[in-house]
């Protein structure tokens, strides 16, 4: 993470702007958090991370459970309850909300791009087809005003 984070210093030190060393702190924090979160990760590869991010701390436990401990002979099951696993399944899905978005926004992303290139390559060719279309219009010009001359020499 912090070979990443001085390859971000060097880069925006590239473009003039300033560095500070809070700021390479914070990107390697971001890097950190991204890398410990699927939904933050994809955002990041896609290039639309559009926030910083702060690792995750305990909470990046909540998913995880303990062993089922060994009960007594004649505890009844499930007399405890576990309180926690509607909120579990809801970050769970929350998160898979996150990364389904995340695949969602790079694809198009992709699409974008694949348009955008394929409108520069129409441009391109409009230009080109631009060009001939006042090269044609030149020599018609040409050719009617050799055509009077010829006629006025009759």
């Amino acid at each position: 993470m912090r070979a990443l984070a001085r390859l971000g210093r060097e880069l925006l030190t590239a473009e003039g702007r300033s560095v500070s060393d809070a700021l390479v702190e914070r990107i390697a924090k971001t890097l950190e958090a991204a890398a410990l979160d699927t939904g933050s990760r994809f955002l990041l590869r896609a290039g639309v991370l559009s926030e910083e991010l702060e690792p995750p701390g305990f909470e990046a436990l909540a998913g995880l459970t303990p062993p089922p401990k060994a009960r007594a002979p004649g505890a009844r099951a499930g007399a405890e309850g576990d309180e926690t696993a509607p909120a579990r399944r809801a970050v769970q899905a929350a998160r898979e909300e996150v990364r389904e978005r995340a695949r969602e926004t790079t694809e198009a992303e992709r699409e974008a791009k694949r348009a955008e290139s394929a409108a520069a390559s129409a441009r391109r060719r409009a230009s080109r087809a631009q060009k001939r279309q006042e090269a044609s219009e030149q020599a018609l010009a040409e050719a009617e005003a050799a055509l009077r001359k010829a006629r006025r020499r009759r």
